[in-house]
């Protein structure tokens, strides 16, 4: 899922070239499901937080002095040295190279249409916690007909090849790039998500797409989707976008209740713990974290989890929800989150 934010600049990553080693860059982005720029640093040896930060500060101030030179054989760098490369590199390249990542959307995928049928032949099943307590209090419950919700974005479309050219150029995320990436209609299908939808297509259940994409672009998604299979060119508009309605927000919850309705909800499928339950205000890390613990029954039984390394409410969480912040500011914020600690 994808949500627009204000892209970060590369003042921090700058200010590092001027401490004596290669200089590296690294942005991150946030997208229209939640992606932000940043800066990865990659290390050899691993950087020491306080000593990156100090070095940062002397180098933005412009006091760093040229390093002495190194005689390979006998000496070693003291300073921590870094490469240059971009925040998203590894997490695009997992997705795009990686036989894991193909298994494990494939894997997601295969046990959604297992538990599809489970599903249907119980009448009291609902993967939405509001229908669901509704579903489980009533000795009178309607036999509504069936629905599943899948998210878009890394959901149902692969949009690693417009991560790719923000890499490829050096370039953070901009509203305007992702918007024309969409308007390409481009994106291929994630891996296991078209013989999913034959099968819900064959079991008569309907499918809807709940998007934090914004509904000005609904028709280039709807393009996309047709272009692919995945959904019919006549078919009935089940495509439910950030702010189609007043009241759809980035909170998917009221989207989720829009559906309940008049289908009950079998399956929930998505890349980001919003698209299955409200998370409230700007949770913390841990609150999310804690709230996913809290369903632990519903991962793999209702709700079906897409992997998503690249953007989403996990990294915004981090550094408090504030994509305003400076890059530094969330780079510390992002060192800080880091747990070296061996378990007990």
């Amino acid at each position: 899922m994808r949500d627009h934010f204000v892209p970060l600049t590369f003042v921090a990553l700058i200010a590092i070239g001027q401490l004596g080693c290669q200089p590296p860059v690294a942005s991150t982005q946030q997208s229209a499901n939640g992606r932000t720029s940043q800066l990865k640093p990659h290390q050899a040896p691993l950087l020491n937080e306080a000593v990156f930060f100090e070095q940062l500060d002397d180098a933005s101030l412009g006091e760093a002095a040229d390093p002495a030179p190194l005689d390979p054989r006998t000496e070693t760098n003291s300073e921590p040295c870094t490469r240059k490369t971009h925040e998203d590199l590894d997490a695009t390249l997992w997705m795009q190279t990686s036989a894991e990542y193909y298994a494990t959307c494939r894997q997601t995928y295969c046990l959604a249409t297992t538990q599809l049928q489970n599903a249907i032949d119980d009448p009291t099943w609902s993967a939405d916690l509001v229908q669901q307590s509704a579903l489980a209090e009533s000795t009178d419950t309607p036999l509504l007909p069936t629905a599943v919700i899948l998210d878009i974005d890394e959901t149902v479309l692969d949009n690693s090849p417009y991560q790719a050219r923000l890499i490829q150029t050096d370039e953070a995320f901009t509203p305007e790039s992702w918007q024309q990436w969409v308007e390409e209609a481009a994106a291929k299908p994630i891996p296991g998500v078209k013989e999913f939808l034959a099968s819900a297509e064959e079991a008569g259940v309907e499918v809807f797409f709940v998007t934090n994409r914004e509904n000005a672009v609904e028709n280039a998604t709807r393009r996309n989707l047709e272009k692919l299979d995945l959904i019919q060119v006549d078919a009935a508009d089940r495509i439910l976008s950030k702010r189609e309605r007043d009241e759809w927000t980035s909170d998917k919850a009221t989207r989720r209740a829009h559906i309940a309705k008049r289908y009950r909800i079998l399956l929930l499928i998505g890349d980001d713990l919003n698209d299955f339950v409200s998370i409230g205000n700007e949770p913390t890390a841990q609150t999310r974290r804690e709230i996913a613990v809290e369903h632990a029954e519903m991962w793999g039984v209702k709700w079906m989890q897409l992997p998503n390394a690249n953007y989403g409410g996990w990294e915004r969480s981090i550094y408090d929800w504030n994509d305003s912040a400076d890059d530094e500011v969330k780079l510390r914020k992002k060192y800080e989150a880091l747990n070296n600690a061996s378990a007990e």
